[in-house]
């Protein structure tokens, strides 16, 4: 599988633009502020439904613009497919195989995607929800059952809170059996995505720097999860009964899957905390290739690459490191101000040169 082409119109400082990939890697060079991470941008909404910048798709529109529109062609087991999305800041229309719909949620899985930019350093340093977000869209791209449960739960949470602040329990019960039923699911999942994900992020590292250290991702559930995963529904249940009158005063709810958070421990100690800027890069990188490991085998697919401002993350010996894995990656996508030495010239089935929004 791999991203054929693009056509971008009125997509951030592109006004018109059209390019052919390489199914291999794509180096993208420039100076800054040129639109190299925009490009970027756009091929992590069309295989998210979501930018990595903004919430707020009518920032995506190119000044004096009315609408953007991506249009992308798609190779996935010899069949070509094709999508178009349509975007005015106020409506947003997806045509995905001459099928018209008015929700992204279609091109989850469509296209794997995994995304390495400088702002991943919040999975680190940011708050739980960063971290969250991450294994969310990890299992999103290869699990259509946890993109049902997920949108199922987040409803009814704000079903509950609402009845919470307004002191109304005659339907919570309701709500807070589909909570506990779709929780049950996404804690399931996400306990299963770590314990998959820990022995590929200790490989990914060893190879990465050569190092014996040992690296850990750990799930950390807001409650204890019982011996037997089939009882956790009843478990959640029981727990926002229990927490129910003391819920009402706060006005939110206390448990869930909305309140777990992720470690990642090196050497036994949170890498927040205790390591370097060097280690925390390489953790990452690490997370990143486990990632990808992870989809290839769950989807039968090779899962695009996007690396963003590739100097800047690792040193020389780590980035050569992950361009000895280049071939095994299949299609990757890396930006730089600078453009490719002779070593990365020979690897790239394609060399873009971004400025003012032109390739």
């Amino acid at each position: 599988m791999f991203l054929k082409s693009l056509y971008l119109k009125n997509f951030r400082n592109y006004e018109e633009a059209f390019v052919e990939f390489s199914p291999n890697l794509n180096f993208i060079y420039g100076d800054n502020a040129e639109g190299k991470t925009n490009l970027l941008e756009a091929l992590f909404l069309i295989s998210s439904g979501k930018s990595f910048r903004t919430t707020k798709l009518s920032e995506l529109i190119r000044s004096g613009a009315d609408a953007f529109i991506l249009a992308a062609e798609i190779k996935k087991q010899g069949v070509l497919q094709t999508l178009e999305i349509h975007c005015n800041g106020i409506e947003k229309y997806l045509t995905l195989n001459a099928t018209s719909y008015r929700s992204f949620t279609p091109l989850l899985g469509l296209l794997p995607h995994v995304l390495f930019i400088p702002e991943a350093i919040q999975f680190i340093q940011g708050p739980p929800v960063e971290r969250r977000r991450f294994l969310d869209f990890h299992l999103a791209q290869s699990d259509p059952l946890y993109v049902h449960h997920f949108l199922r739960f987040a409803k009814a949470m704000k079903q509950r809170n609402q009845l919470l602040r307004c002191k109304d329990i005659t339907s919570i019960q309701s709500w807070e059996h589909i909570i506990a039923y779709s929780a049950a699911y996404l804690v399931s999942e996400r306990k299963k995505a770590i314990e998959d994900l820990r022995p590929k992020v200790q490989e990914s590292l060893h190879q990465l720097s050569q190092s014996k250290e040992t690296l850990q991702i750990l799930y950390k559930p807001s409650l204890t999860l019982p011996e037997k995963i089939d009882d956790l529904a009843d478990r959640i249940q029981y727990r926002l009964e229990r927490l129910r009158e003391k819920e009402i005063a706060l006005g939110y709810t206390l448990t869930g899957p909305h309140r777990d958070d992720i470690g990642l421990l090196l050497q036994g100690k949170e890498v927040r905390d205790f390591a370097s800027e060097g280690q925390k890069r390489s953790c990452l990188v690490a997370l990143r290739l486990a990632e990808w490991k992870r989809l290839h085998y769950l989807t039968d697919v090779s899962p695009l690459l996007s690396i963003d401002d590739f100097s800047s993350h690792l040193d020389a010996t780590r980035q050569s490191f992950l361009e000895q894995q280049m071939n095994t990656l299949s299609q990757v996508f890396i930006t730089s101000p600078y453009a490719p030495t002779n070593k990365m010239a020979e690897l790239a089935g394609k060399v873009l040169h971004v400025s003012s929004g032109c390739l």
